[in-house]
Formats: C-alpha cells, sequence, structure tokens
C-alpha cells in the first residue's frame, strides 16, 4: 500500500510514498555494526532490505487539522534536485498528493525534518520555485547555520535553500514550536544539528512522526547503532533513546518514521527484554 491514512483524534495523517529505491549496502547505511549483528537485523526484518542492500522507502506526511493543512517535508524532489546526484528516480511527491485529493496550493505549512536532500528536495520545483506557493517553511535555525557552514552543503543550499530566502517564505526556528493545539515540533539534534520531529496529540491520542530518529527497526533496541548520515553520532544515540523514553512514557504512541518499510506502527514488548516493532494498518 503506497499511501496509508490514518486519524489520530481529529487530525488526518497521510503517509506518503514519494520515493522506494536501493540505499545502498547495509554496513555504509549502519556503519560500525557487527557483521553478525547485521545480519541477524537482516532475518529479523526482512522487509527493510533488498538483497544485501538497505531498502529505502522516502516518505512525506500531510496532515489536514482543524488549524490548516501541513505538509511535514518533501521527498527527493524533482530531476533537477541533488538527490538526482545518487537517487535512481526523481521523487514522487506530486503525484503522491494527487493521488490523496490534495495540491501543492492546499498546504499552508512545510515543515522540514531537517535539511538531507532527501527530505529538503521537493521545497522547490524544477523551475527554482516554492514548491507550495501558498506556504511558510519552517527549517531550524542550527540547520540553516550548519548548510552555510558546511561546504559539503553547498548545492543543497544553494540549489534548494537560497531560493526560499529569496522568496521571502522561509521561518528559522530556535527549538521547539509549537504550530497549533494539537501539532507541535521538536528538536531533537544528533542526525544533523536542526533534527526535529512532529508531535501530534488530541482526544487522548499521541503520534510522533519521527524523521530520521530512527532509519531501521533494529535502532529501537539498540539506539547505539549509527546511521549512515547521522552528523553527531552521540548526539543522534541520544536522540533516539530520548525519544523511545517519550514513546514508552505514552504507551500506544502511534509512530511514523520516514524510512520503515513500515509507514506506522507501535512498540511492543518481545518477551526477550528487548522491544518489538509492530505494524500499524489502518
Amino acid at each position: 500500500m503506497p499511501h496509508v491514512t490514518v486519524e489520530v483524534g481529529v487530525v488526518r495523517i497521510s503517509a506518503l510514498l514519494d520515493a522506494d529505491i536501493d540505499g545502498g549496502p547495509m554496513d555504509e547505511a549502519f556503519p560500525g555494526v557487527d557483521p553478525d549483528r547485521l545480519r541477524a537485523a537482516v532475518e529479523r526484518f526482512p522487509g527493510e532490505t533488498s538483497g544485501d542492500s538497505w531498502r529505502l522507502r522516502v516518505r512525506a506526511w500531510l496532515l489536514v487539522h482543524p488549524a490548516g493543512v501541513l505538509l511535514f517535508d518533501t521527498g527527493l524532489g524533482p530531476a533537477t534536485a541533488p538527490a538526482a546526484e545518487w537517487a535512481s528516480a526523481p521523487g514522487s511527491l506530486q503525484a503522491a498528493l494527487a493521488e490523496v485529493n490534495a495540491t501543492p496550493e492546499h498546504v499552508d505549512v512545510v515543515a522540514i525534518s531537517h535539511v538531507h536532500d532527501d527530505h529538503l528536495g521537493g521545497v522547490v520545483t524544477e523551475a527554482g520555485e516554492p514548491a507550495f506557493p501558498r506556504a511558510r517553511y519552517l527549517v531550524q535555525r542550527a540547520d540553516a547555520e550548519w548548510l552555510a557552514d558546511d561546504p559539503d552543503n553547498a548545492a543543497i543550499r544553494e540549489t534548494l535553500f537560497v531560493p526560499l530566502e529569496r522568496a521571502g517564505v522561509l521561518d528559522l526556528l530556535d527549538g521547539d514550536h509549537r504550530l497549533s493545539d494539537r501539532l507541535e515540533l521538536h528538536h531533537v539534534p544528533g542526525h544533523t544539528p536542526g533534527h526535529q520531529i512532529l508531535r501530534v496529540a488530541g482526544d487522548g491520542e499521541r503520534a510522533l512522526l519521527s524523521a530520521d530518529t530512527w532509519n531501521h527497526p533494529m535502532q529501537l533496541s539498540s539506539p547505539d547503532v549509527p546511521s549512515g548520515p547521522d552528523h553527531d553520532r552521540a548526539g543522534a544515540a541520544a536522540a533516539r533513546r530520548a525519544v523511545l523514553a517519550e514513546a514508552l512514557n505514552h504507551p500506544g504512541t502511534l509512530l511514523g518514521p520516514t524510512h520503515f518499510a513500515d509507514a506506522f506502527g507501535r512498540l511492543g514488548n518481545a518477551g526477550d527484554g528487548s522491544l518489538r516493532w509492530e505494524p500499524f494498518e489502518p
């Protein structure tokens, strides 16, 4: 099922599949992990790999809520986006929106979890114009400064970030930011300096759209397992533990990681002291 829609109270969340591509060898996607441990993870979670490679799903999240329409992340972007240098195909977010009866004009806020090119890529069109013409674009200031300071990020900054600055549609955030009485962006640095997740709460239900806090279910029970793109491995591990603790403190929390095989899931007890990922389908 390419797109999955759930309801958390009065908030409707659609997980839009932007891409399903080869993410590279497992030992590169999750570096420094004992080979036996990686093999065990492949056997335990077969849907996360294809052959010897990590199977990379890329999702964006459309939230329709009483105060408006929010898009959380924008995927790989078109063929002109920086991700085209490594991704086998461009993103399909625009088509995915149409499949859930939405258009770019519906979106009034675009929140970016972090500025890696598989999350930021769809913010502009092939012509370099903001892809969501009515929207404000929200990014943590720490990520904006990181883009400016790191030459390795020059293409992302010039192609995706600067056009938003020039158009005057970019808002930089300093830490947690409440969007409405049901939605809050929560700053959890580590994967990047400005990595943020989205909390959804209301009517006794909760969801966490966790972005790249975890890129593989094995990291739920082993938060010290790094993801290859982690900017600060110790900080990313601390973020995994903190978000995990938050989810466990609110039993039944629905999790939406960007790159898992399953768009949504919950935490369960595997019976051996470890956590079990329980896929959820409405």
